[in-house]
Formats: structure tokens, sequence, C-alpha cells
């Protein structure tokens, strides 16, 4: 449990919150999609009107989608929170809008929230709690959160409660995204964005979301994990933890939603508040930002959404992370990849970033992938300019803003980016709404070295320990250098053979173009062949049936031909008939590039 020597006074009166609007819950209907679809037509008839009264804008046009995924809710909630990782095909406005996505604001009956959570535990709620506040202190579109005080235990708990019904929601909405997915499929419509892929995700999203064990299980890994950060993670209660309710930990401290509330409109109580808990801003800022990176490349177990509604502020500079609905981890192969990434970004060899972007893409097209390098090292110089600057706005010199830079550069090109890799940007992105009030001035690369650092001295005392003579570390750090080298050097000549071979397939792809529009011409000249030696056999064996209509033209052309008999004839027309087939199948076997 979280001592009390760490929680710090009130910044936000709790009355002062706006509460929970309750609404009543209904069974969905059956034919939901027909909803889905007609909620869709009022926003596109609601974009038109905005166009044509020349008042849309991007950031009305990006406040309108969040609206209507909102009012959507269910599955669609998540949807909206997968498209904001696509920095590549949509604008910033509209990814930070989808990615501020928190689903229904309004909460269900308590009553009904009673009825579950006694349902669950198999008693009345009284048996369990010896307080419990009737009036949820927050609610999103997958459950609600009430206040409680646990009978045996003493303490003050979260109890966040699943919606009713969210099942059989996320069942019909998945339905009509999966048929979408498959008409893109078919339209070819961006088939280099992986949208089967973007589907997988969604599908386990739901797989997790409907089942609060899931949760549970990612709250003792990041206790565990998040320990050696220094970060609090609150305590989950399993003996009342089920599928349906989720019981931990209610921490009474500030969370940075409500800084940010109050630096912008106290700025001078949050003054008095930071001095009166001894909390240097500066230096939170700097324990997220190198927890993120841990998380990321160290634990390979990080919190996906790291949104000021998710980090609380303790007394002296300490942080309590919350919500770990959204944790994930990357595979071995990728996560090296991601981390030469970022080596080479903060060491400024851009060159070997732009490579080790392909390495991270999914598919290439057929094409000279050094224009798409040159493009992306220039991208990448602007962004190590704009860093250098400490005037610009956080976001300038934000590592997001080099992601999003990189991203556009590779859909400009049709190169697919992977969900692995957006989803990895998406969790740093997050954690920057925070950090642009805590430290504006904070230094990206400075940070990255800073963990760099850090990171070696970490693994050099893991692999020495206590009881190697100090001499030894050297070498070890040495052998661990050449490994990491050799690891590079692997990946890096795989990039080179990758990327020569593309360069090959688009040259001979130009070929099979060739080749299949000269065999597709050859078979439609075969057919007027076909239709000529016809009309030839016609005129020489059963003239009555083709002179009658030949004018003097044609009739000279007919007598140009040799007389053969049925056998010849019956040859000729096989054999233009045999050519006139493999034409077709040569131009089509050229057309699918085999």
């Amino acid at each position: 449990m979280l001592k009390s020597k760490f929680i710090p006074s009130r910044l936000i009166d709790p009355a002062d919150r706006k509460p929970v609007e309750i609404r009543p819950v209904n069974q969905p209907p059956k034919f939901r999609s027909l909803l889905v679809e007609w909620r869709v037509l009022k926003w596109a008839v609601a974009v038109l009107s905005l166009f044509l009264t020349r008042r849309l804008n991007r950031e009305v046009y990006a406040k309108s989608v969040r609206q209507m995924f909102e009012d959507l809710g269910g599955l669609w909630i998540k949807v909206g929170q997968l498209l904001s990782f696509r920095i590549d095909m949509f604008s910033i406005e509209l990814c930070r809008e989808l990615s501020n996505l928190q689903g229904q604001a309004a909460g269900f009956p308590p009553e009904l929230a009673k009825q579950i959570v006694e349902r669950e535990l198999g008693g009345p709620i009284e048996r369990y709690f010896d307080t419990f506040d009737h009036q949820p202190f927050a609610a999103a579109s997958i459950g609600q959160i009430h206040r409680a005080r646990l009978r045996e235990e003493g303490v003050w708990v979260a109890v966040k409660i699943q919606r009713p019904y969210l099942g059989e929601i996320f069942a019909r909405d998945l339905a009509v995204i999966q048929t979408l997915v498959r008409v893109l499929r078919y339209l070819s419509i961006y088939h280099f964005m992986h949208w089967e892929e973007g589907l997988r995700e969604l599908r386990e999203i739901m797989r997790e979301e409907l089942d609060c064990r899931y949760e549970a299980s990612a709250f003792y890994r990041m206790k565990k994990s998040l320990k050696k950060h220094r970060i609090y993670v609150p305590k989950v209660f399993p003996r009342y933890t089920t599928k349906y309710i989720l019981v931990t930990e209610f921490i009474h401290a500030t969370l940075m939603a409500d800084y940010i509330k109050m630096a912008n409109t106290n700025p001078v109580r949050l003054a008095a508040w930071l001095q009166e808990n001894n909390i240097d801003p500066r230096r939170v800022a700097g324990k997220l930002t190198q927890s993120m990176f841990r998380q990321l490349f160290e634990d390979n177990l990080y919190h996906g959404d790291m949104h000021p509604g998710n980090v609380i502020l303790l007394r002296e500079n300490r942080v309590a992370l919350i919500d770990f609905g959204a944790i994930a981890f990357t595979e071995l192969e990728y996560l090296q990849k991601s981390r030469l990434f970022i080596q080479a970004l903060v060491m400024r060899d851009y060159a070997k970033a732009a490579d080790t972007v392909f390495l991270l893409s999914g598919a290439l097209p057929k094409i000279d992938l050094e224009e798409v390098k040159e493009k992306l090292i220039e991208q990448l110089r602007a962004w190590g300019a704009r860093t250098l600057v400490t005037d610009l706005p956080y976001h300038d010199r934000s590592l997001d803003n080099a992601f999003v830079s990189i991203s556009r550069v590779m859909f400009q090109y049709r190169c697919g980016v992977k969900w692995a890799l957006m989803r990895l940007r998406r969790a740093a992105a997050t954690l920057d709404a925070s950090i642009i009030y805590l430290y504006p001035n904070s230094d990206t690369n400075r940070q990255i070295l800073i963990y760099m650092r850090r990171a070696e001295r970490r693994v050099v005392r893991e692999l020495t320990g206590a009881d190697l003579f100090p001499r030894m570390v050297k070498g070890i750090a040495t052998v661990i250098e050449v490994a990491e080298n050799s690891y590079e050097q692997a990946l890096y000549q795989g990039s080179l053979m990758r990327r020569q071979a593309q360069v090959f397939e688009g040259t001979t792809t130009k070929f099979d173009h060739l080749f299949s529009v000269l065999y597709r011409q050859v078979s439609v000249i075969q057919i007027f062949a076909g239709v000529l030696f016809t009309l030839a056999f016609l005129y020489q064996h059963y003239p009555s049936t083709v002179k009658p209509w030949m004018g003097a033209q044609f009739t000279r052309v007919m007598n140009m031909f040799p007389f053969f008999d049925y056998q010849m004839w019956l040859i000729i027309l096989a054999v233009n008939f045999y050519l006139f087939l493999s034409s077709i199948r040569l131009g089509k076997m050229f057309a699918e590039k085999q």
C-alpha cells in the first residue's frame, strides 16, 4: 500500500468536479449495423453542410469525427483510438482528437452497478464494503468506477464495473468492422496499410477489455517492473476481482489532468501547491520520460496510454500510474530494430536511421528506395536542427515529431508502416501531453542519451555482479559492444540485400508490364486474324454466304489468299486459336509478375 508520507495535499476539491451524468441502459438493438450506418450518414451530411458554408477546417473536422466515434460507443471507441496511431494517413489534428477518445462520459444507474457487484461477489454489497459511493466518480465506454472501502481490510478502493451488454455490443460492432476490412481489401484501398493486422489488434483489445482479469494481471506485472523505476502501481485485490469487476487500491492524490487544469486557470495556486509538496516539475518530467524509454526498450512491457488522466503526482517527486488496460510488448527482433533506430537518431546518424526505417516497415513498393531514403534523411536532418532550438514549441522538437515526418514520407511512397511501430510511437506520444506542462524546454535528444548511458550501466551491473573484479567490467562491456555491432551489421546487410532486391524487382516489373501489354496486343491481333481466316474459308468454300455484303476492296483481299482445302483451313484456324490462348496466358502471367 502507498505510504501516507507520499500522499500530497489536495489541489482540487472533489466537490468542484462535475458529477458523472447517469443514463439508463437499454439492451442493444438487433440491427445495430443499421444504426451505425445512420449515424455515419448524419455525420457525413453535417460535414458536407459545414463544407458548403465554408466553416469546415481541420480542427472542426477532427472534433466532428471524434464526436461520431463517441456517439457510436462500443468497439468504435477502440477503432478510433487505433486509427489515431496512423499519423501517416491522417492529419495531426485528427490523430490528436482520436487519441483523446475516452468513451461515453455518461454512466449507468448505480442500482444496476450494485446488482452486478452483488452477482459477481455472491452476496449483498454490505458484506464486502462498509462504504460504497452511490455516485460513480468516473465513466467510460468500458465501464464506470465507484469509490468504496473494503470492510475486512479497511482499505479505500476503486471498483471498476463493466458496462452491461458490452460483450454483445462489441461482437456486433466487430462483425461490421470485419465487413469493412474485407471491402477495403477487395478494393485494394491502401493495401500496404495492413488492415488485417489492425483487425487482429482490435480482436486482441476486445478479448482483454471484456475480461477484467486481464487488467488485473497487467497490474501485477507492471507493479513488479515499475518498482525498479521508483514508480508506484496500486495494489489489486484478487479476492474481489472477477471477469466483470476489478478492485484496486484507491490513491488519494492529484491527477496530471488536474495539474494541467490548474496550470491553465490558477498558476499561482499551482506554484504554492508544488512548493508545499516538494515537487519539482522538471524532475518529474525526467522520471516519466526515463521510465517510458525503459519500459519500451528494456522491460519490453509498457503502459500504452500514459495520458494525463492515468498519471498521478505524489509528494517528493514521486509518481504513480493507473489504468493498465492498454499495456503491450514487442516481438524481440522488432524491439532490437526499434532500439537501433532510436540510437541512430540520437547520434544524428540519419542515413543509418533511414535504413532502420526500412527494417521496421512492412511491405515495400517495387521502386528504387534510394529516393525514399534521401527524403527520409532530409526530414530527419530538419528535425535534428529543430531539437537544437529551445525557443521552438515542444511538439516541434519532440520525438513524436520525428515519427510524424518519417511516417508521412513512407505513406507518400506507399511504404507500409507496421501497426507495432505506431503502437510504440503512440505510447511515447501520449506522455508528451504531460511533459509539455511539466517541462516544456525538455531536450528529447539529451533525455535519450541519459537513458542510453544508464541502460548500459544497468547491463554491466547485471553481468558483473558484486563478486567480480572491477577490471573485468571493461572487457565484458567490449564483448557486449562487439556482439551488438555484429547484430547491427547482420541487420543492415539484410536491409541492403532487401533494398537491392526491391530495385531489381522494380526493374523487372517494368519488363513484366511491357511484355504483358505486348502479349495482350498480340492476342487482339490474333482475334482479327481468326475472323479474317474464317471469312477466307467461307469465301472459298461457301461464297454465297459472304459475297453479297463484300465490297470490291474486301473481295480483292480475299483473292490474295491461296486456295486451301477443308483440312488445311481447320489446321490454320486451330493453330491461330492455340496461339491466341497462349498469348492470353502469357499476358496474364506477366501481369501477375510470375
